[in-house]
């Protein structure tokens, strides 16, 4: 504490203190100034006479000065307290030892104080709490008939306390009284400087304000508000700083004086380090501060020239100081209080327009980044659908070329197509790796992670490199997993990446040579693939990655893809791929994969075994009759693929060839084929939305599709199965392949139809099937039992109830019940009959009741289906 401040008026009070509360305390001081006060003199005779109550006013003594400490310290509800309670206490024990007479004088002190409480009108609680106590004192004191404690006091005594007291009360009022006159004059002054203040405040504010209305770059308001300081201030210099947080330094950007040779130009501006010179410890600090003589601070930093007093005041927006602004002057003491508040004031206006500036250029920034990033976003799908189309064009060719090179490929053994082939299956692979590379890169490259055996699929990958590797002497040496290990993974992308490090291991190292795969699992799946080839210069390493880049003139070989493929693929695993190379002595690729172990299946049948996803049935229809050979319609805008298709299928199924998706579909509802294959970019009407037509429609919603597309990725294949398509197959493809998808779908057809004739037999009502056909079903029975009673109720009538052809339901029936339309009706009508017979009537009844108008034609019917003649079933049932 400094005891320096600690006097009468002041303990306790500081200069940021609102004025009613520093007039509170005050009156505090003045009060246990003037209770100390009265001790002196009762002190100075017990101590005399030599009682025992000289150490208890000593003791009343230093409880009064405690208010002043505790002011100091900040515990003014106690200092009031503590008057309060040892006031009354002290004028107890005196009056007591005194007597009546000397106590009835003390009656002057608590009257003053009461007098204080009541003019201080916000202590009316302190004055009825001290009054109480007052009271209370005199209670007693009449009760122990003021003789507590006996001590003789001579006449001359007793009047020398009187008039003892009497002195310090109306000391005691002067003293106030002339408190309260200087309290309130220098509040007075206060208000009126502070109107002065507010004023001058104002007057800125609106000068700074009108000033700077259209200034909205940083620049134009600093170079603005320095100007105006100097003409507002009469300051000689004026000086604006902003801070550079990444640097720690505050730059000048703004000046007028003699820094300011011409407009908007500083003189050799400087940086000054934050927490350096005066205007950065204001900066570090957040302080101003004024220093009236330079030449005694060690702080003072001298720019163009030495001046002798300096003032600055910090920048602060949110709590956080963007800059100074500094002034300096050839006198001494020359900045003043006005000085500093005004310059307050501009400092904060300027703060906040400055970060509004700021807020503006970078709410500008991002809008423009904005922009940029939605420019680039619809590049990225216009690149992507460009390479979508561009691959579907090159795999329809490429589709026919590989056709025809494994046609002749089964029909002799000659280099030459099996160059052709090794040479189309690079091409795919290419032509897959850049669709793949351009959807990784626009973000549409979607990861499909399975529970799998990564032990199994490592083997998998592997053999696909034993011909090769054996062809060149090279050694390939593997240390994987012994036991399964069953990780979540996409087995398509980790293939990618594995295939595309094995393939350019083996492509760059020599012959005779050893290429090693390793892989681990802790917490993450780390693959290393090292070649003993030429190595990567350093300088050359960061750049491998690069789409298209190849490494010098030697390695001309490849297209620079397959790496830059693998790096996007291993980024959307958040993975990491690392290279360790040396020239002479070969190259390491380390991929790690944070993967998640996966819980082992009890159906292990997902295990990757090497064996084709389709093959071919054992069955041929080369031989079928055509009335017998199925019905397909085939869907596809090249001419060329689609005779190429027709030739490839013609020998099993009865082929029927459309160029759009309009035409595609009318044919489909006419022709009600038993299988359609279609193309999924077309003109008219696309394959999924042709395939989502055909599920709709009651006519066409049985009918198997084969979706034919370019676009191998498992999102497109999924949209294509979701639009209700049966399969889905990816150009380019081998026939056989083709041919076992359409014998499998056409299988199921068959089957299903067995079942559903089967269902229809037993219990027509129990119909289990997809939603689009069951309400067709329900309805063609529904229509059939409403007519049955009729005779004359035939074919052409249901046809017309259903509003479809005789054609088009003769071959909806066949597919989805293996019968014939009037088969069907007569089906039900001895399903019906049937019922008529075990509920009690007779043959008669039962056969006039279902439309037979001949009893031998039902009876001869009826022992078809049944094996026995009505009535024999009638005999049996009963």
């Amino acid at each position: 504490m400094d005891l320096s401040r600690l006097n009468v008026i002041d303990a306790g009070i500081s200069s940021e203190m609102p004025f009613d509360q520093s007039r509170r305390i005050r009156l505090v001081n003045v009060s246990a100034l003037l209770a100390s006060g009265t001790t002196v003199p009762y002190l100075f005779i017990f101590f005399a006479k030599g009682l025992f109550l000289g150490p208890v006013a000593l003791a009343f003594f230093f409880s009064f000065c405690s208010c002043w400490f505790l002011n100091q310290y900040q515990y003014y509800r106690t200092a009031r307290v503590v008057l309060y309670i040892f006031s009354c206490a002290y004028l107890f024990i005196v009056a007591s030892a005194l007597g009546r007479a000397a106590g009835h004088q003390l009656m002057l002190i608590p009257v003053l104080l009461s007098g204080v409480l009541v003019f201080e009108f916000q202590e009316k609680a302190k004055l009825f709490l001290f009054i109480g106590l007052v009271l209370a004192s005199f209670l007693a004191l009449e009760l122990s008939d003021f003789s507590l404690f006996s001590i003789t006091v001579s006449t001359e005594e007793q009047l020398y306390f009187y008039y003892g007291s009497l002195t310090v009360a109306v000391l005691g009022a002067a003293v106030i009284g002339v408190f309260y006159f200087f309290l309130y004059g220098k509040q007075l002054e206060e208000n009126q400087a502070m109107i002065k203040t507010g004023q001058e405040i104002e007057q800125t504010i609106n000068y700074f304000s009108t000033s700077l209305f259209g200034k909205n770059t940083v620049d134009e308001i600093l170079w603005d508000v320095a100007k105006n300081c100097i003409g507002r201030l009469g300051f000689v210099d004026c000086v604006i700083y902003l801070l550079d947080e990444e640097q720690g330094v505050l730059r000048q950007k703004a000046a007028f004086g003699e820094k300011n040779p011409y407009d908007f130009v500083i003189h050799r501006p400087i940086d000054i380090p934050v927490g350096k010179g005066i205007v950065g410890f204001v900066a570090k600090h957040s302080v101003p501060v004024i220093v009236n003589d330079t030449s005694k601070d060690e702080r003072y930093l001298k720019d163009d020239q030495l001046r002798m007093s300096e003032m600055a005041v910090p920048l602060v927006y949110n709590k956080r100081v963007i800059g100074v602004i500094d002034s300096e002057h050839p006198e001494k003491h020359f900045f003043t209080e006005r000085h500093l508040n005004v310059l307050k004031t501009i400092s904060s206006l300027c703060a906040n327009k400055v970060a509004r500036a700021h807020a503006d250029t970078e709410r500008s920034r991002a809008l423009k980044a904005r922009m940029e990033a939605e420019k680039i976003k619809t590049f990225d799908e216009l690149k992507s659908k460009f390479f979508a189309n561009i691959s579907h064009e090159l795999r329809t060719p490429l589709t026919l070329v590989m056709g025809t090179i494994d046609k002749h490929l089964s029909d002799n053994e000659n280099n030459d197509w099996r160059t052709l082939k090794t040479h189309t299956d690079r091409l795919l692979r290419l032509i897959n790796q850049l669709l793949d590379l351009t959807k990784a890169e626009s973000g549409h490259f979607k990861l499909n992670n399975e529970p799998a055996d990564i032990t199994a699929f490592l083997k998998n990958t592997l053999s696909l490199f034993s011909s090769v590797t054996y062809s060149r002497s090279i050694e390939l040496k593997k240390s994987i997993p012994e036991e399964p290990l069953w990780l979540m993974f996409d087995q398509d992308a980790l293939e990618k990446i594995i295939f595309n490090l094995l393939s350019n291991a083996v492509k760059f190292t020599s012959e005779d040579s050893v290429v090693e795969l390793s892989v681990n699992y802790e917490k993450a799946l780390v693959i290393k693939v090292s070649d003993e080839g030429d190595g990567i210069p350093k300088d050359e390493i960061d750049k491998i990655f690069d789409r298209f880049y190849q490494i010098g003139k030697n390695h001309s070989s490849g297209t620079g893809i397959g790496l830059a493929l693998t790096k996007e693929l291993v980024e959307l695993h958040k993975g990491t791929i690392t290279v360790e190379s040396e020239l002479g002595r070969g190259t390491s690729f380390i991929v790690s994969l944070p993967l998640e172990v996966a819980e082992v299946p009890d159906d292990r049948s997902s295990e990757l075994d090497n064996y084709p996803p389709f093959a071919p049935d054992d069955k041929t229809f080369t031989d079928k009759p055509e009335e017998h050979k199925p019905l397909v319609l085939l869907i596809e805008d090249n001419e060329e693929l689609s005779t190429f298709i027709k030739n490839e299928l013609f020998s099993e199924f009865q082929i029927i060839q459309q160029y759009d998706g309009a035409a595609g579909l009318e044919e489909a509802k006419i022709k009600l084929p038993d299988l359609i294959i279609s193309d999924v970019m077309m003109p008219k009407i696309d394959g999924l939305e042709l395939c989502q037509l055909l599920k709709e429609d009651t006519l066409t919603d049985h009918i198997p599709v084969i979706i034919l597309t370019a676009l191998a990725d498992q999102e497109s294949k999924l949209e294509g199965l979701q639009m209700g398509a049966d399969d889905y197959l990816v150009k380019p493809f081998h026939a056989d392949e083709l041919k076992a998808r359409m014998n499998n779908l056409l299988d199921q057809r068959k089957k299903l139809s067995k079942k559903f004739s089967q269902v229809i037999t037993l219990r027509p009502n129990d119909i289990v099937i997809t939603s689009v056909q069951e309400v067709f079903i329900k309805k063609l029975i529904s229509t059939v039992e409403t007519n049955m009673g009729r005779e004359d109720f035939n074919v052409e009538e249901l046809c017309y109830e259903m509003g479809i052809s005789r054609m088009q339901m003769h071959r909806k029936l066949t597919a989805l019940t293996g019968q014939s339309t009037s088969a069907f009706i007569r089906q039900l009508r001895l399903q019906k009959a049937v019922k008529l017979l075990e509920s009690g009537q007779n043959v008669s009844q039962a056969a006039y009741a279902v439309g037979f108008n001949s009893l031998s034609y039902f009876t001869k019917l009826f022992k078809a289906q049944y094996g026995v003649p009505p009535s024999e079933h009638l005999l049996a049932q009963s």
